[in-house]
């Protein structure tokens, strides 16, 4: 938010100004006109109000001014301050002692909004509001640009789309999601009560968040499941999907001892922690463009054949995932080894033919 601090005589013909917008002359003033009065006169008039100064110049009752003023204060746009005179309350919004040295440029604020339009479809409702208003602020501190540059605020306008297949809804778990936050900023435990399939049994157990995760359109936490001295359950941590944890209840437990979990064999294919193994994949023409242009784990090689196929060899972690992964590609794909996964695949794809036959 961008202040300006104004002389006694401006702050005389705001508030006149104000007057008039709610007189008795307008009595069509909508709420919004009314709000948008106060707004204008704690903004710009560098002093407190009370309420019934505010009622007056509003020209309407107390209450009125009341709920006019939690509004302003739920949208963010300046934070509203309420002191004590003598029996009387007023109001004023905080202002900066001096405008912050921010580093911020227009490119910054864009590439922040890219990243908004790229991420916002994982987000809850009220997190997307959030974002929107921080983007809104940050550019309020941007310097003036003319010329050909005198639309630059044109970014906060949607510059991005995303698009996900089987997109989850996350505004039902937004509270579970801002507690487990809390708790992963405070080293506490939580006590969760988890549900790994829509239909499967009820868990309850105590769990230490350590990490969050954005894998496959999916949030999920990463942490410990501890025993009721605090102490880790396992000797490796649990993944938790957060559209499954029903209920995440904050205790005082301390996770303090509990280190974040060290991903032995990070840059490997897949997310579930395992014993990495070599892979190695035959692609067709039609699917190598893709797969070539793609990095699935870290120091992977592609070779190319003389019918423009190719051939991927990479690291993986996962069996599962690897075989959900090749399974998609249908037979545009073939796995070359490891020998004992070629086998596994071939009894899917084989109960795949029985299935459809």
């Amino acid at each position: 938010m961008c202040y300006i601090k104004l002389g006694n005589e401006q702050c005389t013909q705001i508030t006149r100004e104000v007057k008039l917008m709610g007189s008795k002359k307008d009595p069509d003033a909508t709420p919004a006109e009314k709000l948008l009065a106060l707004y204008t006169m704690l903004l710009f008039c560098a002093r407190e109000f009370s309420l019934s100064e505010l009622a007056r110049d509003l020209n309407c009752s107390k209450q009125t001014v009341c709920r006019l003023l939690d509004q302003l204060e739920a949208s963010r746009y300046g934070k509203l301050l309420r002191f004590k005179r003598g029996k009387e309350a007023t109001f004023c919004l905080d202002r900066p002692k001096r405008i912050p040295q921010l580093s911020l440029d227009t490119e910054g604020l864009y590439q922040l909004a890219l990243c908004r339009d790229f991420i916002l479809h994982l987000l809850p409702e009220s997190m997307k509001k959030n974002v929107e208003s921080v983007l809104l602020q940050a550019s309020a501190y941007l310097p003036e640009q003319r010329g050909e540059d005198e639309n630059v605020f044109d970014f906060l306008d949607s510059a991005g789309r995303s698009y996900a297949k089987g997109r989850i809804d996350y505004t039902p778990f937004q509270k579970i999601w801002q507690t487990l936050i809390k708790a992963l900023q405070t080293h506490k435990i939580c006590k969760i009560s988890y549900q790994s399939s829509p239909r499967g049994e009820m868990r309850i157990f105590g769990y230490a968040p350590k990490s969050m995760i954005a894998y496959h359109e999916t949030i999920r936490f990463s942490g410990w499941i501890v025993t009721d001295k605090g102490s880790a359950a396992y000797d490796h941590p649990t993944v938790l999907l957060l559209h499954r944890i029903k209920e995440a209840v904050a205790t005082r437990q301390s996770a303090e001892s509990l280190p974040t979990p060290d991903e032995k064999h990070a840059g490997a294919f897949g997310l579930i922690e395992a014993e990495p193994f070599s892979v190695t994949v035959r692609f067709t023409p039609f699917s190598a463009p893709y797969a070539a242009e793609r990095e699935w784990s870290a120091g992977q090689t592609v070779e190319w054949s003389d019918d423009d196929g190719a051939v991927l060899t990479m690291t993986a972690r996962s069996e599962l995932e690897v075989i959900s992964w090749l399974l998609g590609f249908g037979d545009e794909a073939e796995l070359l080894s490891p020998q004992w996964l070629r086998e596994k695949i071939a009894q899917k794809v084989q109960a795949l033919a029985e299935r459809y036959n």
